[in-house]
């Protein structure tokens, strides 16, 4: 009985208090041979068992009742006034069927703005995530187009955008150079802003073109890139515009939002950062004139050195020779043990290589494979002999591992300058008289 509903207890209880009984009745009446006390006992237990089932049902619709009424009491609703206890329960189900409507209605728009703020968080965790990666880069000395790129990719990505672009001026003209481009061509681009170059040179301030921000003098821009969105957002480095980034898209009735600025913002700065810090690394290269490896001089230095060396000896008329030593299998080297390894005998070779030499020598390394050592006062066979020297002092201890090779310049037969003693000494011209 308890699976049962409402109404099927209810005609179960009427059934046994009046259907069941009557039948029984009407059997003894019409001279069916049915016991007297038996009859009556059945009779009063059926019509008792109605009754239960009767006081059952009402029972349940009484509970209902009160829970509906406690229920209403509970969420600070008033309770209908009816005299009628049915249409009393009638209006209260029918109050809280309302409150649980509006109740699935409150909990569809809080998924909804729970949603949004998921999406918003996403996005900031994306942002955070890409301004990690791009400092990551920095830390691993990647080149600053390299991590501009990056950033342009992302930034495309974050905001939707069908094409972003970052521009930045050349140190030696002051034009607007493209770094990077996606999904629309630099040659388009360089025309377009080289066409416009007085516009642009003074953009100062955030320039939108959307909905909300329909500026006459600017439409033309969005013709021209066949967008309906546009907007340019300038670096700066110390007060100075060096350039800016841009994006497009084809969204009708379409607005940059705050956040939508607050990112591009963002990441004018760390193209700004990047350009700053890519100008000083390149100062600091300028100024540095040993190799960071493997502490020799660098290229630069040996050249500057050989040029001054080369003077004196042509004034007090005395030679100047060049070695040049040559790893011919770096590359499959480090192909084969990898970057640590290779660095590794890198530095032993440029120690042995240095200590082979004379005191008054000049060593450094001019190529990532390559060494150098500046012999002062040495001619063309004494050049041969200290790298014969070298040689021997190199190949007990590298032989098995690295294949060396070794040319030789001297001043004045094979040049007059540093740029030709050195393009003999790395040609095949100075490799072949000692290899």
């Amino acid at each position: 009985m308890t699976n049962l509903s409402l109404a099927r207890r209810k005609w179960i209880g009427v059934a046994l208090v009046s259907l069941i009984p009557f039948l029984i009745f009407v059997n003894y009446i019409y001279g069916f041979y049915i016991i007297s006390l038996p009859a009556m006992v059945i009779l009063s237990i059926l019509v008792f068992l109605g009754w239960c089932i009767i006081s059952e049902v009402f029972s349940s619709v009484s509970k209902m009742y009160n829970d509906s009424k406690n229920t209403l009491i509970a969420i600070g609703e008033n309770i209908p006034s009816v005299d009628n206890e049915v249409n009393s329960l009638d209006n209260m189900i029918s109050l809280l069927s309302s409150k649980v409507k509006d109740g699935l209605e409150q909990m569809k728009d809080f998924s909804r703005v729970t949603g949004e703020l998921n999406k918003e968080v996403s996005k900031k965790v994306l942002i955070f995530s890409t301004i990690l990666q791009a400092n990551d880069l920095f830390s691993k000395n990647s080149p600053g187009e390299e991590v501009v790129k990056f950033l342009v990719e992302h930034l495309q990505q974050l905001l939707e955008a069908k094409f972003c672009f970052c521009g930045l001026k050349e140190s030696s003209l002051g034009e607007i150079k493209i770094i990077s481009a996606v999904s629309i061509k630099i040659e388009k681009l360089e025309e377009f802003i080289s066409s416009k170059k007085t516009e642009f040179s003074n953009i100062k301030k955030t320039v939108l073109i959307d909905k909300d921000n329909k500026h006459n003098n600017n439409l033309f821009w969005t013709q021209n890139l066949d967008v309906i969105n546009f907007a340019i957002i300038p670096i700066f480095s110390k007060g100075e515009v060096i350039g800016m980034v841009g994006i497009g898209n084809d969204k009708e009735c379409w607005s940059f939002s705050s956040d939508d600025k607050d990112v591009l913002n963002l990441f004018s700065k760390d193209v700004g950062l990047v350009w700053e810090h890519e100008r000083l690394s390149t100062k600091i290269e300028e100024l540095e004139i040993r190799d960071y490896l493997t502490n020799l001089y660098n290229e630069k230095m040996i050249v500057q050195r050989l040029d001054e060396e080369i003077r004196r000896a042509t004034v007090y008329q005395r030679p100047c020779g060049f070695i040049v030593m040559k790893i011919d299998n770096y590359d499959e080297y480090q192909k084969k043990f990898g970057l640590i390894e290779s660095e590794k005998i890198l530095k032993q070779i440029s120690v042995m290589f240095k200590h082979s030499l004379r005191a008054i020598d000049i060593a450094g390394r001019i190529k990532s494979n390559i060494f150098g050592a500046i012999l002062m006062e040495s001619n063309k066979r004494q050049s041969q002999e200290m790298a014969i020297t070298v040689k021997e002092s190199l190949i007990p201890v590298f032989g098995d591992k690295v294949q060396l090779t070794f040319s030789v310049a001297a001043s004045p037969i094979n040049g007059i300058t540093a740029a030709e003693i050195m393009t003999f000494a790395l040609t095949n011209d100075g490799a072949s008289e000692n290899k």
